[in-house]
């Protein structure tokens, strides 16, 4: 949509309350029917407007935002308010308006759209999808819009447009449309849509398509006057006839060879000049002996020729490129939609706009205030300043199951806003944010290599010029064995062409970028792909109990007065205390005493030390603590509440609150444990793997909690240091260990592990030091992990098994002259695609 003014004025309407009573008005302000079925009112830019259905108060919106202007009245020339009447999706006359708020047509205001029922009764099998880039959008009504106006359209089962990241996903029937003709509507709306990086992979992919194309129709020519040319071998052809058969095919072949093997040449080239061999060396290599052999036979009048061997391996090659590509454009599709999550503009809160005011991205800093809409996507982690809403965090965490979110909780950059509304106070932008370093970590690990690959890639660059002595071998022993020199050649071509160091080279690449998808699917984010290689040689895992096993955070579990005092009062009074404190014991009180509505007392000449508070209240000391703090309070309990104390002391974490000397309550403290830490625990148990608990914390609470989840190797008082230093003594037994634990606090430990996994607690995720870093923070997720690890170790090692195999099956059979090149070459692609659809199978399970 065209921008006619400079000045865009903030029109995001606050309510969409039905049958208002202000303003006092009996027609839609947009269209001007009658408000007979509903009465929508909204808010722009100070002044209330009535609407008679959903369609004219965005449409309204959209002109309101783009235009910048005062009169309304002069939306109904506008070539969109036209456009939209045409779709339907604003009311043209009163049955328009009947048919709008028919039932079926309610259920777009409840979100339940018809696409679902398109996409029920059409034929799925014939459903295509299309992702566009979407430009010149104002406002989330503009999303709307294209979504609505989309679904009217013919062939259209389904559309999702997204404001936040300016993407559009189509499902259409390819007979009934097209990607043209989806980008021409969204045009006649007046915005531009793309496919996104149209001028890299897209126009790479149709170029390989026009070139694979080119070369096959020319190749079929080729054949066809081969073909001719062969019965040359049982009836005499003339020289007339010979020149008329082989310069077309001559002609046609170095137009292959030259357009259709232009990019095989540049690499085979390049690797020649820079002593990296690869799979282009030896097609252009075998095609170019075939074609240099038929030129010089051409030349000399023969009928034997090979011209279309020379452009049936470039276009069998072109072809097995092409189903490659799309192979893995099928594997990178969970990953490119996690990139493309990112949002492109965000709606920013300032003085001039307080209602907030779209702009680029990038411009958030930290501290800005920035409001979120339903169907957008958070830009930076942050705290929730005002409203509520129910959030996705599934692209985060792999969790499906919406969370409700409110003000003063945090957020996290990449979540979903699925209803509601949140302003929010930007604490992390940018590549700080979660999002923003989930896709740096990504990124990383994608162009990382693992040991096993550094080995193939070795094997690899040994791998070709071997073959190409193979090959000269093949003809040189032909032609002393007394072979024509034409069958020597073709032996030594399909020596070239049938080896297949392509599929050695993506047996582990392809796995590994499937891996890390599903990973992502899961909540699991892998830093080190060799992750997925330890995780099949760990014996032994060590967890950390704080923020691992437990939650993380202290909760206050019980109250016991050890006299006469009510626990209400010994709360009041520590409450009394602890009001000026930002200790964590200190908060957890203060808000325990908020939630029972219990006033805190008023202390006077409250004291501080590093192990507890005094003060006075009522004249009375009172004081509140540590044992040590609490000493000589804790001295005057007699020997059977002394047992007592002790029994509570040995399963919990105690702070002592005493009065006038003596021991008034004890406050018990406690970590809750995790929901299903003993369901995981007792599955690595059952696997056989070998378990230990270890804890900064005392011992005794330790093992208590070690009890309380079925390990008996728990371990208090370890420091991080001294966490290393066990997880050396498992490794110094022959034991390869797995870390589990804080991703940061615990990293001297997780740096010594074999393999580390951080459960993420919200920090930052680029201090981690771990392999893998669970989203969700759930025990489970390291089953999951295991899991995931032995399907994508199988793959691998089947892909590079049957790589293997293969050559070292069909090279000597190729040098045994019992294959044509023809043969040897399908072979080759064979092999290759049989890699790529190995691993095609491990994304289908688990998508």
């Amino acid at each position: 949509m065209n921008n006619t003014s400079s000045h865009r004025r903030r029109t995001t309407p606050k309510n969409n309350n039905l049958a208002a009573t202000e303003p006092d008005s009996k027609s839609c302000d947009l269209c001007g029917l009658p408000l007979r079925f509903a009465k929508i009112k909204a808010e722009f830019s100070g002044k209330f407007y009535l609407f008679c259905c959903l369609g004219c108060r965005q449409v309204f919106n959209i002109l309101m935002e783009a235009t910048g202007s005062d009169n309304p009245k002069t939306f109904g020339e506008t070539e969109l308010f036209k456009q939209c009447q045409e779709k339907g999706i604003i009311p043209k006359s009163e049955s328009d308006l009947t048919a709008t708020n028919a039932p079926a047509a309610i259920k777009l205001e409840t979100g339940s759209t018809a696409e679902s029922e398109k996409l029920a009764g059409g034929n799925r099998a014939n459903v295509l999808k299309v992702n566009l880039k979407i430009s010149n959008m104002w406002c989330p009504a503009c999303a709307w819009l294209i979504d609505q106006s989309l679904q009217k359209s013919r062939g259209i089962l389904e559309s999702t447009c997204n404001f936040s990241t300016d993407n559009l996903k189509v499902a259409y029937d390819p007979i009934q449309s097209s990607p043209s003709q989806i980008i021409e509507s969204i045009a006649k709306l007046g915005y531009r849509a793309a496919v996104p990086d149209e001028s890299r992979d897209t126009l790479a992919s149709r170029k390989e398509f026009v070139r694979f194309a080119v070369s096959a129709f020319l190749t079929m020519n080729v054949m066809m006057m081969s073909y001719a040319l062969y019965s040359g071998f049982f009836t005499e052809l003339t020289s007339e006839t010979i020149y008329k058969l082989s310069w077309p095919a001559f002609i046609m072949a170095t137009i292959v060879l030259v357009y259709g093997g232009f990019e095989f040449f540049k690499r085979a080239w390049a690797g020649l000049t820079n002593a990296a061999f690869s799979m282009e060396t030896l097609i252009i290599m075998g095609s170019f002996s075939a074609y240099i052999y038929s030129t010089v036979q051409l030349l000399a009048g023969s009928i034997h020729v090979y011209f279309d061997t020379a452009s049936m391996l470039i276009t069998l090659v072109l072809l097995g490129k092409t189903l490659e590509r799309r192979a893995k454009s099928r594997v990178l599709e969970d990953l490119e939609f996690f990139f493309s999550l990112k949002p492109t503009k965000v709606r920013i809160c300032s003085e001039p706009y307080p209602h907030g005011r779209y702009v680029a991205a990038d411009q958030l800093a930290t501290g800005d205030i920035f409001q979120v809409s339903e169907n957008e996507i958070v830009a930076a982690d942050g705290r929730i300043l005002a409203g509520s809403a129910s959030v996705d965090e599934s692209s985060l965490t792999g969790e499906p199951l919406p969370i409700t979110k409110k003000a003063g909780e945090s957020i996290r950059s990449g979540s979903k806003i699925l209803k509601g509304a949140l302003q929010i106070k930007a604490q992390k932008v940018g590549d700080d944010s979660t999002l923003g370093q989930m896709i740096d970590i990504i990124e990383k690990t994608l162009s990382s290599k693992t040991p096993l690959e550094g080995k193939t890639d070795i094997v690899l660059q040994w791998f070709v010029p071997i073959i190409l002595v193979l090959a000269a071998a093949t003809a040189l022993v032909g032609r002393l064995a007394g072979l024509t020199t034409e069958t020597s050649v073709l032996r030594a071509v399909t020596v070239m062409v049938i080896s297949c160091p392509c599929a050695l080279g993506i047996a582990i690449p392809l796995a590994r970028v499937a891996g890390i998808s599903i990973a992502g699917k899961k909540g699991i984010l892998v830093r080190d792909f060799k992750a997925f290689e330890q995780a099949d040689k760990v014996d032994g895992f060590v967890f950390d109990k704080t923020g691992t096993v437990t939650e993380g955070s202290w909760h206050l579990l019980d109250i016991i007065p050890t006299g006469s005092m009510a626990a209400d009062r010994a709360l009041a009074l520590a409450a009394g205390l602890e009001k000026e404190s930002e200790h964590f014991i200190a908060l957890e009180i203060l808000k325990q005493a908020h939630r029972r509505r219990i006033t805190a007392v008023n202390i006077e000449n409250i004291e501080t030390d590093e192990k507890g508070l005094v003060g006075k209240a009522g004249g009375l000391q009172v004081k509140i603590g540590s044992a040590e703090f609490l000493a000589a309070e804790l001295n005057e309990v007699d020997s059977t509440s002394a047992q007592r104390l002790r029994d509570i002391q040995s399963n919990h974490s105690c702070v002592y609150l005493g009065v006038d000397g003596k021991l008034a309550a004890l406050f018990i403290f406690g970590d809750a444990l995790r929901a299903d830490v003993r369901s995981t625990l007792q599955k690595l148990c059952n696997r056989g793997y070998r378990l230990a608990l270890v804890s900064g914390d005392g011992d005794r609470t330790t093992r208590a909690v070690g009890q309380q989840i079925g390990i008996d190797a728990a371990y208090g008082g370890k420091l991080p240091q001294a966490k290393a230093a066990f997880i050396r003594e498992w490794q110094a037994k022959g034991m390869r260990v797995a870390m589990v634990g804080d991703g940061i606090n615990d990293a001297p430990a997780l740096v010594q592990a074999d393999l580390s996994i951080a459960v993420h607690a919200g920090g930052q995720l680029s201090k981690e030091m771990a392999d893998i870093t669970l989203m969700r923070a759930e025990p489970q997720q390291v089953v999951e992990f295991l899991n995931l690890a032995c399907r994508v170790n199988r793959k691998i090692y089947q892909n590079l098994f049957f790589t293997f195999i293969y050559n070292a099956i069909s090279i000597p059979v190729a040098m045994s002259g019992l294959l044509t090149p023809l043969i040897a070459v399908t072979a080759m692609l064979m092999s290759s695609l049989s890699v790529t659809g190995n691993t095609l199978l491990l994304i289908r399970k688990n998508s």
